[in-house]
């Protein structure tokens, strides 16, 4: 076995440790890759709160860059000086280019968190806040920032319960319309005459459509599949059951028009195709 000289060995540990120096990061250089990368990526809040968290690691830490105050004092004027929320917009847009140079600044986090609530954007100004916590702004004004949160918590809740009654609302004419149409129909017959020549026949009673045809001047009711239909919607759809045919229907739908003259009944087949048939009110 061949000896290796002492200091052959030396001079590859050396070599080694000088290239793996080489190769590592100093944290300056983490620091700027991280921002680099933010800024390609400005809704990123894990990789935000990366960068607050390597900054607290760096001695000394960075400097905040005066562009970034610059738009920091901009934010700030515009945010004492907002009436409305546009106004308030127009300071978290100075805000977020302000973070988007310094993101670990404390001050331009929590005044985000701050002019993103008056805007009503909850969500947006809970993640700010958070962040704010992030950087330890000390245990009293973690603390504020904290029951902040837990307000716009609240306002967010009763913004999504006011949503919700108001979608419930502007639901309620169109439910109320729905029910004077049915009103307006009960007792109408409609007919139309399908290719075969026979006529057939949709009779509305209340809310169901009653199926039939007319043959030789007699009306005969269907007592078949899906011969009587609830009336769910301007729009109901019935499955129709398997039958062992190579192309079997396997749904009934029945459109009602929105003045009520007509109804369009759509046969839909398992190989794809569809008819429509559309049966006119009798006056």
């Amino acid at each position: 076995m061949k000896r290796i000289c002492p200091a052959t060995l030396l001079t590859v540990i050396l070599l080694c440790a000088f290239i793996s120096a080489a190769q590592a990061q100093t944290p300056q250089q983490t620091f700027n890759q991280y921002v680099a990368d933010l800024q390609k990526n400005p809704g990123d809040y894990a990789l935000r709160e990366k960068i607050i968290k390597h900054v607290q690691t760096m001695r000394p830490a960075p400097a905040v860059p005066e562009e970034a105050r610059r738009q920091y004092v901009m934010g700030k004027t515009l945010f004492e000086d907002a009436k409305n929320v546009q106004d308030f917009k127009d300071a978290i847009e100075k805000f977020r280019k302000a973070l988007l140079i310094a993101p670990w600044w404390p001050e331009a986090n929590r005044d985000l968190g701050m002019a993103l609530q008056a805007a009503q954007e909850y969500a947006e100004a809970i993640r700010a806040l958070k962040l704010y916590i992030a950087t330890n702004p000390g245990e009293e004004l973690s603390r504020r920032a904290q029951n902040e949160i837990y307000k716009i918590e609240a306002k967010q809740e009763k913004a999504t319960k006011e949503s919700s009654r108001q979608a419930q609302a502007a639901a309620a004419p169109k439910q109320n319309s729905f029910e004077d149409l049915l009103r307006k129909i009960d007792g109408r017959r409609y007919t139309c005459t399908e290719s075969s020549g026979l006529t057939s026949v949709l009779d509305v009673r209340g809310r169901i459509i009653v199926r039939g045809t007319i043959e030789n001047g007699r009306y005969l009711e269907w007592t078949g599949e899906a011969s009587r239909v609830e009336i769910r919607g301007r729009e109901t759809t019935v499955p129709l059951y398997y039958r062992p045919f190579k192309v079997n229907a396997v749904s009934m739908t029945f459109l009602i028009s929105e003045d009520g003259y007509s109804i369009t009944g759509r046969t839909r087949f398992s190989d794809g195709d569809s008819r429509d048939y559309i049966h006119l009110w009798q006056r």
